[in-house]
């Protein structure tokens, strides 16, 4: 039995390896963003916890910015390495753990902060926290004692220089998950009394709104906290409670998580938060893409200490949606902020109108691109658990190798571009129980063994087991029918408009915008080299050569592919659905949706260089066409929240 209070574990990285898709979308990380961000930006990304260096430009936060954004790329990074088993990104990850292990103190601190810097800034523990799990993944994927006992040494330097009142309000207490962490290794019960003493401190110090009494409140108060925060918030408080054993954090934790996903969780899966601070749904509210990141790396970590498997609903709705949206498809580039209603991307074009909207490898504060990194390899991380017992949990689907030690489930399915996920195993000639993930959208699930139904209840949102002698050659079949489903956008915190999302599965769809890309400077704090650029990102227009055709239908000339309505009476079973073949599955849709529209011609008006939102609810209409919908993530422009028309 477990030490520790949590249902289930993940299996270390290396243990899921990408196959099919998915490892063509790593390797496309690897040669972009996610094996070449440390020397885009090297003092930024690269050396802060090596060197204790890093850009002056930075004011009195350089060392906190770096240790956060190089902490975080480094956890991708290592993750990243493992997924793909590459021995070079293996070998420069290990480079890496060496040199930030070479450059501990005699204390025990290994962050970034000097004896010149404010040790006690919250960005201390927070950005040094960001670094502890870039090498607490390492240690799990290769076991040196090395790695654990400089981990143990730094956290019981903040036990010492962090107790009683000396804690900070914001970001800091996200420590506490490396506490939990080397408290299930070692059993240090100074690690334990840290984690009670700051979420003791918090009830009591609560500017933030992020405190256990906040988080078990029935209220979301928006502008109170970072939406990433809120992510972050969900592991903080779970993990807590694998450590402590208080239900109290677990319930915050959990109660969180409602409040996100009734509030403030958009079908894309990512939380609205217009300048970053967390905010009402709107059809064009941004999502800032650290949140992505940090919010399905919060609920795998909930997920495996509670057994819930609900969770990996989210977490597959941000992998497959928001954040494959905001991805330039050969890994190049990201947007700092997008939307699922985004006309433009450009430096004019987002909230804050600073540049943050447009696409780039690295924004002059890079924590968007370095937390891009992790989302499939995470993905991959959270995919299987194990219980105490040796119990085997396949939580989330993709084409992937699970390794159980000597037994191997291989997996070339294409979902969630398929419904269908088929399972060879390996080895194998033991008996054990393997529980499959049903998803809650999911009706009728079937699952079958050679070719032999499988009987039992399967119900949405829930587990179903699996136990017999699995056999080398054994084929799983998994059966997860999908099922076309409109519903309402709830914007009624802000414009009550209630736009409609369609959804397939796991799957938002979206109207995709035709782009042009456009080479911009941009502001990198280092030069780009060749092959890298910002970009901006804008419609392509064709009024120049149809507009004379558009007003003689009476049409206006100006944004006439984007102006368009959904009957919100559509019948669902109406949606054509046709698959396709050949190609990234990110660049051509596997699957498409073709539905009846309208033309609703004064949606937006003529010009306009950021998408507000649409006036009229519902819309009038003016004509009736046909809509041809592709996956969210094979977008970076598009409508994906339908104003409904007027009839």
């Amino acid at each position: 039995m477990w030490e520790t209070k949590e249902k289930l574990r993940m299996l270390p990285p290396g243990s899921v390896t990408a196959r099919g898709w998915i490892k063509e979308q790593l390797t496309k990380s690897k040669e972009g963003m996610g094996g070449h961000l440390d020397e885009l930006e090297p003092e930024m990304i690269a050396t802060p916890y090596i060197t204790r260096q890093t850009d002056e430009g930075w004011g009195a936060s350089k060392a906190g910015w770096g240790a956060e954004i190089s902490g975080n790329y480094w956890y991708g990074l290592i993750q990243l390495a493992f997924a793909l088993d590459d021995c070079e990104l293996k070998e420069k990850a290990g480079r890496w753990v060496q040199g930030v292990l070479a450059n501990q103190k005699e204390d025990g601190y290994l962050g970034t902060y000097t004896e010149n810097d404010d040790m006690g800034d919250d960005y201390n523990a927070w950005g040094t926290g960001c670094g502890l799990g870039a090498l607490q993944a390492y240690y799990e994927a290769t076991k040196k004692p090395e790695i654990l006992t400089a981990i143990h040494r730094c956290l019981l330097w903040f036990c010492e220089n962090w107790a009683g009142e000396r804690k900070t309000k914001y970001g800091g207490q996200a420590i506490v998950f490396n506490m939990a962490w080397c408290h299930r290794l070692t059993g240090d019960e100074r690690l334990k009394m840290f984690i009670d003493e700051y979420f003791d401190y918090l009830d009591h110090n609560d500017l933030y709104l992020n405190s256990m009494n906040a988080m078990l409140s029935p209220d979301l108060v928006y502008n109170s906290y970072h939406a990433g925060g809120f992510g972050i918030l969900a592991k903080v408080a779970s993990s807590g409670y694998m450590a402590c054993a208080k239900e109290r954090y677990l319930e915050a934790a959990v109660n969180l998580v409602r409040k996100i996903s009734d509030k403030v969780l958009l079908p894309s899966g990512g939380i609205s938060s217009n300048t970053e601070y967390v905010s009402p749904i709107a059809g064009n509210t941004e999502t800032e893409y650290c949140t992505y990141t940090f919010l399905q790396n919060g609920l795998i970590w909930l997920a495996s200490i509670t057994g819930d498997p609900q969770y990996y609903d989210i977490s597959e709705r941000i992998a497959f949606n928001g954040a494959q949206g905001a991805r330039k498809k050969d890994e190049k580039a990201i947007a700092y902020f997008t939307s699922g209603n985004q006309i433009y991307a450009t430096e004019h074009s987002d909230f804050y109108s600073g540049g943050w909207g447009v696409y780039a490898p690295c924004f002059p504060v890079a924590c968007c691109p370095v937390n891009s990194v992790w989302i499939m390899p995470d993905y991959l991380y959270g995919m299987a658990l194990a219980d105490c017992e040796g119990g085997i949990y396949i939580a989330s689907y993709g084409p992937a190798r699970i390794n159980l030690g000597g037994f191997c489930l291989e997996s070339d399915t294409l979902y969630p571009f398929c419904d269908t996920v088929e399972y060879a195993v390996r080895g194998g000639g033991a008996k054990k129980k393997i529980r499959f993930r049903i998803p809650s959208w999911c009706e009728g699930a079937e699952i079958s063994v050679n070719g032999e139904k499988l009987l039992g209840e399967m119900k949405p949102g829930s587990w179903f087991a699996a136990e017999r002698v699995w056999n080398d050659g054994d084929m799983i079949l998994v059966q997860l029918p999908m099922k076309v489903k409109i519903g309402r956008l709830d914007d009624s915190d802000s414009w009550r408009h209630y736009p409609l999302a369609v959804e397939y599965g796991p799957l938002l769809f979206s109207l995709p915008i035709p782009e042009v890309w456009n080479t911009i400077k941009g502001s990198p704090r280092t030069p780009l080299p060749e092959g890298w650029s910002w970009y901006s990102v804008t419609p392509k227009l064709d009024w120049d050569e149809r507009g004379d055709i558009y007003e003689q239908q009476g049409w206006r000339k100006h944004n006439i592919g984007w102006n368009v309505a959904i009957d919100e009476a559509l019948d669902p079973e109406s949606v054509k659905v046709e698959r396709h073949e050949g190609g990234y599955v990110w660049e051509n849709p596997r699957v498409t949706l073709t539905l009846p529209g309208y033309k609703a011609l004064y949606s937006y008006a003529p010009y306009i260089h950021k998408t507000h939102e649409v006036y009229q609810a519902p819309i009038d209409v003016q004509g009736e066409l046909t809509l041809k919908l592709v996956p969210y993530g094979c977008t970076c422009l598009r409508i994906s929240y339908f104003p409904r028309a007027k009839l």
